[in-house]
Order: structure tokens, then C-alpha cells, then sequence
């Protein structure tokens, strides 16, 4: 196998290797409505979960928060 060179970022810009890690929100702000943040106490988990999962914790999310919109006040369970 060929040996491959070490990557250097261009003149002036930085690798995003050397970069820190991005940092969480501590907690996500209330919203005054217990079922969205029930849905999105979810994101707790997030920093956790691999990266590749992402994209399916937030379309679930997404979908769910959908749901509760569309059910509106009228909708509501009594």
C-alpha cells in the first residue's frame, strides 16, 4: 500500500480535526406546552447517540412534534 501524507489545512485556515468539540445546550427552554417538551426531552439523548443515528432521532422528532401541531387544542385528549 502507498503511504498517504498528513493533511494540512490551506495557509490561514484551520483543520476542523483540531477543532474542540462542539459544546450541548445544557437543557432545552420550556415551551409552556407539556407535550412538545416531553417530545423534546428527547434531545438529552442526542449527545450521546452516534452521530449516523442523528438524522433518525430528528426526522422522529420532527414527525412527532407534527403530529401534536395537527392535533391542535380542538383535538385535544379531554
Amino acid at each position: 500500500m502507498a503511504e498517504t501524507e498528513e493533511f494540512k489545512a490551506p495557509s490561514g485556515q484551520s483543520s476542523l480535526l483540531d477543532a474542540e468539540p462542539a459544546s450541548w445546550p445544557e437543557a432545552v427552554a420550556a415551551t409552556g406546552d407539556s407535550a412538545v417538551d416531553q417530545l423534546l426531552s428527547s434531545l438529552a439523548e442526542l449527545p450521546t447517540s452516534p452521530v449516523a443515528e442523528h438524522p433518525a432521532i430528528y426526522q422522529q422528532l420532527h414527525d412527532e412534534l407534527l403530529t401534536e401541531l395537527e392535533s391542535g387544542p380542538d383535538n385535544a385528549p379531554s
